[in-house]
């Protein structure tokens, strides 16, 4: 102990003999594995530095060979005029920096051509986690076999490149932010972030690595690399564009950032879109069918649906998972009324950041796919008939039609010319204070007003296993509406609601059809449109391929 104050009365005497200028930092007493740091020269082998004050040195530090040297800059700058602040000859020095803010820096001052914060030679290794190093070049090594290892901290070259090492490794790695940048504005071509000359080895896999250079010199890169050189990058924010320097399974893409426009990172593997089917469950649309199959996190997909003449962006949850030809894929149904049949759905899924490439189908593509393919005799004809009754619901909406079939070789529509069918058995029946309706859309829905006093607010109203949701009117003759789906295989039925397990009222869509053709105020649009539903139905109802 008496050996140990000795040592403590000699700093305290060094720094009131020093100019004020240059001293060397008086290093925290309370734990004996603090050594002090000295004003030159080499520092000790296993030695722990640790700066408690802000130190400047006439004369670099050293690191010989053979020796392993650790300094925290714990939140302090270590400075100096000489051509290098440190030289590591061989040794391998450990910087760290174990201040709370991270402020901590070593700092070449005089900011010449050739000054170097941190220069090593002679197969010396640098482990840098923190502070920053600063300097004309802020790491600098020509020499074959030296290692930099960059975990956490900041490199900066405020002349020329951050970083510039040959014949030996760069690696930046961890998730800790490392900033490697070349701030010159001048027109420098050596005024790299990272400059890899002859045998050098580079590896940049740290997600929050940001390199950058400022020089106006076009030759000058964020990353540089001389053809004897080797560099693999899969992570990190650059000013320049590094794609040359990524290997397969990453990319090299816009960042939205300004100032680091490019990042790195692995491809993201988009479930495969596998194809689709035409859905008529009650309502009308394509179903898109994308193989799971691995996939970590498939619920987290959506897809986005822009259908032609819609403004508005659908967001599409996935239906319950099928498994086809041994692929697990998550369906998405993108529903369409009658009239949209020939519109283009442009559907693309996304997990909120990636998105596949965008897909365009429709309706009418699927049929007119049905109709040409050999084998598909009976879903042809479901198809026509689909299609011919899209085209008379755009004539009745107004909305434009691009196919009426009239170039199907073999089709005759069965709208046209004299209607011979007979609907008589599907007049309906009549049930006092209920008015009935049909809505198309996307789905046939059938549509029941109530009229006040028809039932008590406890009554329960139900079509098949659900009960039907009362929905308020304004009209004041009525109370409530409610409604169901029609599956196309079912609208030739009659459909039956029941009240508290009683039959309450039966409907079809044909009764809707038979009343409207059989009224002479039934304007001709309107008229067509009934026709091709009647036609729809019946092949639908006579279609054996439903699943």
């Amino acid at each position: 102990m008496k050996k140990r104050a000795l040592c403590i009365l000699t700093a305290l005497m060094m720094v009131f003999c020093l100019s004020s200028s240059y001293f060397a930092g008086t290093i925290a007493t309370a734990d004996e594995n603090y050594l002090e740091l000295p004003a030159s020269g080499y520092l000790e082998d296993g030695g722990y530095y640790r700066l408690d004050s802000d130190v400047t040195n006439k004369s670099a530090l050293g690191v010989k060979s053979g020796t392993e040297v650790t300094i925290d800059l714990n939140g302090h700058s270590l400075s100096s005029e000489s051509t290098n602040v440190i030289l590591i000859s061989g040794g391998t020095l450990n910087l760290i920096d174990s201040s709370s803010d991270g402020g901590g820096s070593l700092v070449q001052t005089t900011n010449t051509t050739n000054t170097y914060a941190i220069k090593i030679s002679n197969g010396g290794t640098l482990n840098m986690s923190g502070g920053t190093v600063s300097g004309s070049y802020g790491i600098y090594s020509n020499s074959t076999g030296c290692n930099i290892n960059i975990t956490g901290g900041k490199v900066v070259g405020t002349e020329h490149a951050a970083i510039y090492n040959t014949n030996g490794t760069i690696t930046v790695s961890g998730t800790t932010p490392v900033e490697i940048s070349a701030l010159t504005t001048k027109s420098v071509t050596e005024a790299h972030g990272i400059y890899c000359a002859s045998g050098n080895v580079l590896s940049i896999t740290n997600p929050n690595a940001y390199v950058c250079t400022k020089s106006t010199a076009s030759s000058a890169k964020a990353i540089f690399k001389s053809s004897l050189a080797n560099a693999t990058i899969t992570a990190g924010y650059y000013s320049t564009d590094v794609t040359s320097y990524v290997p397969e399974g990453y990319e090299c893409v816009d960042s939205g950032n300004s100032d680091y426009p490019y990042v790195v990172k692995a491809k993201t593997l988009m479930p495969e879109y596998y194809g689709n089917s035409l859905t008529l469950d009650g309502e009308v649309g394509v179903t898109y069918y994308f193989d799971m199959t691995g996939q970590e996190n498939p619920d987290i997909y959506t897809l986005q649906v822009q259908i032609e003449g819609e403004e508005e962006t659908r967001t599409v949850a996935a239906i319950e998972p099928k498994t086809v030809d041994g692929l697990y894929c998550y369906r998405y149904t993108v529903y369409v009324n009658p009239d949209q049949f020939g519109s283009t759905i442009y559907a693309t899924l996304t997990d909120g950041t990636n998105s596949s490439e965008t897909i365009e189908y429709s309706v009418e593509t699927y049929c007119m796919h049905a109709i040409s393919t050999e084998g598909w005799e009976p879903e042809a004809e479901l198809c026509k008939a689909l299609l011919n009754y899209g085209y008379y619901a755009s004539l009745y909406t107004g909305t434009e039609c691009t196919n009426s079939l009239s170039d199907v070789s073999g089709w005759t529509d069965p709208v046209v010319g004299e209607w011979t069918a007979d609907l008589s058995g599907y007049s309906g029946t009549g049930t006092e204070g209920v008015s009935k309706a049909l809505i198309l859309g996307s789905s046939v829905v059938i549509r029941l007003y109530i009229e006040k006093g028809t039932t008590e607010i406890s009554d329960v109203l139900t079509f098949g296993d659900a009960v039907l949701e009362r929905h308020s009117v304004t009209d004041e003759n009525y109370e409530y509406y409610v409604e169901f789906k029609v599956p196309a295989k079912d609208m030739v039925n009659t459909q039956t609601v029941l009240k508290n397990g009683e039959e309450f009222t039966s409907y079809s869509v044909l009764s809707y059809v038979y009343n409207a053709l059989k009224s002479d105020e039934t304007a001709e649009n309107l008229s067509n449109l009934c026709k091709a539903i009647y036609y729809y139905s019946v092949v639908a109802y006579n279609y054996n391929g439903w699943r």
